[in-house]
């Protein structure tokens, strides 16, 4: 049968308004809209940068101790020379040794720790804290390691992946300079690792960022959206024995979601059973829960003006005392993404909150919400941004302003940024 031309002008134009939103919202979120705009600084008051933190891609608030946890390359040499989250291959022998740093957020000190029983290499990344709550004191702390594959460079291997990463395990005692190893993870459910959320110390949840490691088909998985890229899944694992020797021993791995459009940094939400995922090149917070666990069920997804990565959320102490809360999702990125890592690398920082106005936001399977620029940065400060975290400031020591310190830390920055900010 023929088709009039009418028809198919008609087809074309409706074709266009179908994708026109969605390709907008991909222009919008990775930066093209903003590469030829000035970057206008938004960063508070009191602007520090703490010391031995370079290359920190991961912060986490242990508020128990009152301390943040990265995990901190501790030069900037080796990055370009090996990290796979950046296709950056260059030389496996030049991983460096990385370590935990612990920050105190009421002096901006930190501390490194010596890492007891490690003997290996270190190329870090994502990582996470808990304790259990009859031992506050008592942390352990996951963490993402990137090492070369043994396989890779033994002659004739093909068909081989370059990286072999695994998670580590720590323990740390708070106020203590030095955190034990107790033992590795490799599973083979757990491929481009990215981030991880403790349930408990036997029970986490880690993310594969990427279905392919490196090449043009990673790139497409970065610039597509959820219905042309659902490759990436998430993982969970339960650990039986702290102590293993073998790294691949008493590990029992479960997807728990799969699907997911480069789902890359988890967090702890506004309850206990509410898990935060950051797809990171989408823009996208998803909110899901454990039903039933260990598999999740998406709840909530919260569409931002930039990519983010690893997200937090912000319980506010001082609601009741000074008759608001501003609680809300913390979430750091990057405005110029298109471009990474492009020498400049500006970032934002938005504070996601519930709207009792009724102002609506972007939000599928949720309530209305505000999204409120927090912090943004030319590139000249801090370059590159991944994780942000908030802490209370005492509205009485601090002549009654209601302010939060925030925290903020990327991949190739060259240390953590704290600053005084409006709440």
């Amino acid at each position: 049968m023929a088709i009039s031309l009418p028809l198919v002008i008609v087809a074309i134009v409706s074709l266009a308004a179908v994708l026109y939103e969605p390709l907008a919202l991909r222009i919008k979120v990775l930066g093209l809209s903003r590469s030829w705009s000035k970057i206008e600084n938004v960063h508070g008051e009191d602007l520090r940068l703490i010391p031995d933190t370079v290359y920190s891609e991961d912060l986490h608030y242990h508020a128990p101790s009152n301390l943040l946890f990265v995990a901190s390359e501790g030069t900037d040499e080796f990055r370009w020379k090996w990290f796979p989250p950046m296709e950056v291959f260059k030389d496996p022998k030049a991983l460096g040794r990385g370590s935990i740093v612990v920050i105190d957020p009421k002096t901006l000190s930190s501390k490194r720790l010596s890492l007891i029983n490690f003997p290996g290499q270190f190329n870090t990344h994502g990582i996470d804290v808990w304790s259990p709550d009859d031992d506050p004191r008592s942390i352990y702390i996951f963490a993402i390691n990137h090492l070369p594959n043994p396989e890779y460079f033994e002659p004739n291997s093909t068909h081989v992946p370059k990286a072999r990463s695994q998670i580590e395990i720590f323990h740390y005692v708070a106020g203590t300079s030095e955190a034990r190893h107790l033992r590795s993870i490799r599973h083979p459910l757990i491929r481009t690792p990215n981030d991880i959320l403790i349930r408990n110390a036997r029970s986490i949840y880690v993310t594969n960022d990427h279905y392919y490691r490196e090449g043009y088909m990673k790139l497409i998985e970065d610039v597509a959206y959820q219905n042309l890229a659902p490759w990436t899944d998430l993982i969970h694992l339960e650990i039986s024995n702290l102590n293993a020797k073998n790294a691949t021993a008493s590990i029992t791995g479960t997807i728990a979601k799969k699907g997911i459009h480069n789902n890359n940094g988890l967090g702890r939400g506004k309850d206990d059973t509410e898990i935060l995922i950051g797809r990171t090149c989408a823009g996208v917070l998803v909110l899901a829960r454990p039903n039933p666990h260990p598999y999740l069920e998406v709840v909530e997804s919260i569409q931002l003006p930039c990519t983010i990565d690893n997200p937090s959320y912000f319980r506010d102490p001082y609601a009741k005392e000074t008759g608001r809360d501003a609680s809300g999702y913390v979430l750091a990125g990057l405005a110029r993404a298109a471009t990474f890592p492009d020498g400049m690398d500006p970032v934002m920082v938005w504070l996601v909150q519930s709207d009792a106005n009724d102002k609506h936001e972007e939000s599928v399977g949720g309530e209305n919400r505000t999204q409120r620029l927090l912090f943004q940065d030319d590139g000249k400060t801090i370059r590159s941004a991944s994780t942000a975290v908030l802490i209370a400031i005492d509205p009485k020591e601090n002549e009654g302003k209601k302010q939060a310190w925030l925290f903020v830390t990327g991949p190739i920055s060259q240390a953590v940024v704290a600053s005084k900010v409006d709440l």
